[in-house]
């Protein structure tokens, strides 16, 4: 018996692995308001300029490394275990930033925070997909999708507000990771079965397949993370934003990626994966070609809005597709190099765009990103042409 014969699980189930989830993707992202405060406090330190933009980076790389040891591990003793145990490092890490008057101390913090993120998010798409039947996967990791932007709001606007107190104030945000811990502990069990998830999915986290669908997530997360890398300095030079006008705009960004989450599911009943990563790298490229040839906050504006129906395509549609290519037993692994290639792609995006910006401006650098994602939308379309004609 599967899942899928006895129905879906109750509802706590899946509203605690919603509220996980939106501690995941921005959660680094919390402490940017505080950045200017940190770095006054620790004016005194040797290189407290560079270790306090550490201290925002950082949790990245961690999470780069330790999110395919940390899925490996949740196959082999439960995801639940490795859940629970990463909230609570989620918890320990984050909320350092409160008591710890160290640079160096607070970095290691911020890379136990990084180790947690790792855990928390392969692990709570895992349970979603174990918990729910195949055919439900497009409705649940749809309201996954929308979970992540508004936690992103709420981190955002939450942070700032916090951090016009003091600049410990945003790491308060992260205690919130202890009572969905309890949660967790009271109303999330192991699956007893795995839900059958198509026919011949791949054993291996490294099959062909699944090595494309990591790269999708790397340079959709590449060309959309212009966006909050660069629009700061573009917006202001374009329409004259202030710190308040853009922190509006990029969560306007996040709630646009909360409601395209919550209606993936039809979106998923009309078209397959691939045309959806074909329409969100369109998507991508209308909203970037837009931001970079804005001459007005407005146009740039529209732009930005366009970019967040893409993101918000981006991670429901990568995460189902790769759980639907591999098997309930490689699951976790697989989406722990999901998770790699999602950060990896974060950390080289500004890597990416900056020579370009400095080459021939913040213009042409979104209009360049634009440009790559038209590409890939157009790799992407004429694989699936290929592949429908070699269907009989």
């Amino acid at each position: 018996m599967t899942l899928a014969d006895v129905g879906r699980p109750p509802k706590a189930v899946l509203a605690t692995l919603l509220g996980v989830s939106t501690m995941t993707i921005m959660a680094s992202a919390t402490i940017t308001p505080a950045l200017p405060g940190m770095e006054r406090h620790f004016a005194a330190e040797p290189h407290a300029q560079l270790l306090v933009r550490l201290v925002l980076t950082l949790p990245g790389l961690a999470i780069m490394v330790a999110a395919p040891l940390l899925a490996r591990l949740g196959d082999r003793t439960g995801r639940v275990p490795v859940l629970a145990c990463c909230l609570l490092l989620y918890t320990v890490g984050g909320g350092s930033g409160l008591v710890l008057d160290s640079l160096p101390w607070l970095l290691a913090g911020r890379a136990l925070l990084g180790v947690g993120i790792a855990g928390v998010m392969t692990t709570s798409t895992a349970l979603l997909a174990d918990h729910h039947p195949a055919a439900d996967h497009g409705r649940v990791l749809g309201l996954q999708g929308a979970a992540m932007g508004f936690g992103g709001v709420v981190a955002l606007l939450l942070g700032g507000l916090l951090a016009a107190a003091s600049w410990r104030g945003p790491f308060a945000v992260y205690l919130l990771a202890l009572p969905l811990l309890l949660l967790v502990l009271r109303f999330v069990p192991e699956a007893a079965t795995q839900p059958d998830t198509g026919a011949a999915p791949a054993a291996s986290p490294w099959q062909p397949r699944l090595l494309g669908l990591y790269v999708v997530m790397f340079l959709g997360v590449v060309v959309f993370y212009t966006v909050p890398t660069q629009a700061p300095f573009w917006l202001a030079k374009v329409g004259g934003a202030g710190p308040a006008v853009t922190g509006a705009l990029i969560a306007a960004v996040n709630l646009v990626m909360t409601l395209v989450g919550l209606n993936f599911r039809r979106l998923r009943a009309r078209w397959d994966f691939p045309a959806l990563a074909i329409v969100l790298f369109t998507a991508f490229a209308a909203g970037l070609v837009l931001v970079g040839s804005a001459s007005s906050l407005g146009v740039a504006a529209l732009g930005m809005v366009v970019v967040g129906a893409g993101i918000g395509l981006l991670n429901p549609t990568v995460n189902g597709w790769v759980v639907a290519s591999v098997a309930p037993g490689a699951r976790t692994r697989a989406l722990g190099l999901l998770t790699s290639a999602l950060f990896l792609g974060q950390f080289a995006s500004p890597l990416l765009a900056q020579p370009v910006a400095d080459g021939v401006g913040l213009g042409w650098t979104f209009g360049c990103a634009g440009i790559a994602a038209a590409v890939i939308a157009a790799v992407l379309a004429i694989s699936r042409a290929a592949a429908a004609r070699r269907r009989p």
